[in-house]
């Protein structure tokens, strides 16, 4: 046979199940030899730095794992071993080390991995382990990986577009779940797949001749056929006492007499689509928006999420998909949207500054100024410091840029809403909130200044009341009054600014 004859022979039998498989334990060993090597040649690299060799710097080369790489397309095993053959060669050795029995547990660990992958051995163990591995989309151990209850399959067919269930998910993932880790090599082999079909659903038929040529007879191959089914075929529901149960009562007239138990088990196939979609972004938009940069591409947010950790570090006890989500399961919020209110003007109010209570941050401020001016019962004593005076200016500052937001809000709603019949509010707030309006009794209001005094004394008002509020012991004098009009007057002189009322009325 030529080499490229071979070639093709070797492409024709990984374009197969029995080339599949082969891969599969090939891979499976490959990985066992080079954990048994990487963990062997680590605490010979101790023993050498133990022992002072690496002011050797070929020798101190040898262990750095940052500069010694192996060769692109090179198996960790071979350059291991490549390694080890290197050091053989040195002179300087710790005496503690010989390498002649090195090599001779070596080649024992070798062979004792080729005899466990070799077909014949390792497909009669999973066989007869495959009882242990359970193919499902609701897996019972989701919530505690002690819980022994079966698994099962959602089969049901969707009856309402409205819900979301298993049923609804247009893409089901089928989960794993294993009584223990030693198991997963079975999940893992049964998830093979070839030509878009998983192995596992090659197993539904008893008769299916797909491990014939690993099997020494026919019976032997029935028998595999046999043990593997047993990872397709659900067990007889029952409860167990660590998942969450509800007794139902049944019996009206005695409800003591009988129950229904209702066990909640989470949709496993579920809980992955979740993840899956709430980690669409990509990388990209990750790095634009954390950079604050522009991106014409949509960045998905959920707020309010959370995440509860199944099963400490060992994942992969619970499910197979449980380990694919580093252990977690996603909590989505289900409160209501909040409804936005159609914005509307204060007809109803005599002041507009009353709309400004349910604001958080002006309740925040008020509480904090109304806290302060109780502990010093007279004004006074309370901003006679430089510091206490300026607490004081901040938060009524605070208060009337929210005033101004309000005002700012307000004053874009179209011209004339304040020409409304039995309106209740002021005038004088009429002028400040419709200020583009145009008839002659509003504009000759709007270019007199009593409109704005009415306005400083209201917030006094508004201000003193909520105050008396937010603490009963507070009670307002006329020095309060004095200086909240002074520093709202002073922070609110671009409103009341008649001209620029006008300049900017002229060009709308």
């Amino acid at each position: 046979m030529t080499e490229e004859q071979s070639q093709d022979s070797i492409i024709e039998c990984a374009l197969s199940w029995e080339g599949v498989i082969t891969n599969f334990l090939a891979d499976k060993y490959e990985a066992d030899f080079a954990k048994y090597l990487k963990d062997l040649f680590k605490g010979i690299g101790s023993t050498y730095e133990k022992e002072g060799f690496f002011t050797n710097e070929d020798l101190a080369f040898i262990f750095d794992a940052r500069k010694n790489k192996k060769k692109e397309k090179q198996k960790e095993t071979s350059f291991i071993i490549e390694q080890l053959t290197l050091l053989k060669e040195f002179n300087e050795k710790p005496i503690s080390i010989n390498f002649e029995s090195l090599n001779s547990d070596i080649n024992t660990k070798q062979q004792d991995l080729v005899s466990k992958y070799a077909p014949e051995t390792w497909l009669t163990w999973a066989a007869e382990n495959a009882k242990n591995v359970t193919f499902a989309t609701h897996v019972t151990k989701l919530t505690h990986s002690v819980i022994d209850s079966p698994s099962f399959f959602n089969s049901f067919e969707l009856t309402k577009n409205s819900h979301l269930s298993t049923s609804s998910l247009s893409n089901i993932i089928i989960d794993g779940a294993v009584k223990g880790m030693q198991y997963s090599p079975v999940y893992q082999f049964l998830e093979l797949e070839f030509n878009n079909k998983k192995l596992v659903g090659e197993f539904g038929s008893l008769e299916t001749d797909l491990l014939e040529s690993f099997a020494k007879n026919h019976n032997q191959m029935l028998a595999w056929n046999q043990g593997f089914s047993a990872a397709t075929s659900e067990g007889k529901p029952t409860a167990h006492f660590l998942l969450k149960q509800t007794y139902f009562p049944i019996n009206k007239d005695n409800p003591k007499s009988k129950y229904h138990l209702l066990c909640n088990v989470v949709s496993s196939s579920k809980a992955q689509a979740l993840y899956d979609f709430s980690r669409r972004n990509s990388k990209n938009v990750f790095k634009i928006k954390n950079s604050s940069k522009y991106s014409d591409e949509i960045y998905f947010n959920f707020p309010n999420r959370a995440s509860i950790s199944i099963t400490a570090s060992n994942h992969g006890n619970a499910s197979q998909l449980n380990n694919k989500r580093g252990g977690r399961l996603g909590l989505f919020s289900s409160q209501p949207p909040v409804w936005h209110s159609q914005l509307k003007p204060p007809i109803y109010r005599s002041s507009f500054f009353y709309e400004l209570s349910r604001n958080y941050e002006v309740k925040e401020n008020i509480q904090y100024l109304s806290d302060f001016l109780t502990r010093f019962e007279n004004l006074q004593l309370s901003i006679k410091d430089p510091k206490r005076i300026r607490w004081v200016e901040e938060w009524i500052e605070n208060l009337v840029d929210e005033a101004l937001v309000y005002v700012k809000t307000i004053q874009a709603l179209p011209v004339g809403w304040s020409a409304t019949e039995s309106i209740k509010l002021k005038p004088e707030h009429q002028v400040l909130l419709d200020c583009y309006r145009q008839d002659e009794s509003f504009s000759a209001m709007k270019n007199s200044s009593d409109w704005q005094s009415v306005i400083v004394q209201d917030f006094a008002a508004w201000l003193n009341n909520r105050l008396t509020k937010a603490n009963e012991k507070f009670t307002p004098l006329d020095a309060h009054t004095k200086l909240w009009m002074k520093i709202f007057k002073a922070n609110f002189r671009e409103e009341f600014d008649t001209q620029g009322l006008i300049r900017q009325e002229a060009t709308v």
